[in-house]
């Protein structure tokens, strides 16, 4: 498995990679257009990347596996999983082909080294409570620190 950082050149994929992250239980209640048209989901990729933004991507057999990417948004715009406009929220996705393969955790991992090293104190990201991804993040160090709508808001601190 490759690691490399997400660039402006991967948009196209860190879009597909959103999607994923919506539809995590199969049923597909995004697509691109209602990804681009839903104010609140197009945060995560308006602009991509500004200047704060930063992500990775694995590769696996030369075809990109899945991605995470975490941007600060603010309080008049938050994400799902908003703490605090100094906290990034992050998104994760895998592509079905390539789930069960250590994908989601080795880029995750990469992301908490890269906001380690940018001297960020926490990260955070919403979850479905259902959502298999949750183990995950909890065996990484996550922890929930509130409720927003049927989703749980989880943060790690650096």
């Amino acid at each position: 498995m490759k690691l490399r950082p997400a660039t402006a050149a991967d948009l196209p994929f860190l879009l597909e990679m959103l999607i994923e992250a919506c539809n995590w239980d199969g049923t597909p209640w995004y697509d691109e257009a209602k990804a681009r048209a839903d104010d609140h989901a197009w945060r995560y990729l308006d602009g991509w990347p500004r200047e704060t933004d930063f992500g990775v991507i694995a590769e696996l057999d030369g075809s990109p596996a899945g991605a995470t990417w975490a941007r600060q948004l603010t309080a008049d715009r938050p994400g799902y999983g908003y703490v605090a406009d100094d906290v990034p929220e992050l998104t994760l996705g895998v592509s079905p082909a390539f789930r069960r393969r250590g994908v989601a955790r080795a880029v995750l991992a990469e992301l908490i080294t890269q906001a380690r090293a940018a001297s960020y104190k926490r990260l955070a990201l919403s979850v479905d409570p259902d959502n298999p991804a949750r183990g995950l993040y909890e065996s990484l160090g996550f922890r929930k620190v509130g409720v927003v709508g049927t989703s749980d808001t989880m943060t790690l601190n650096l």
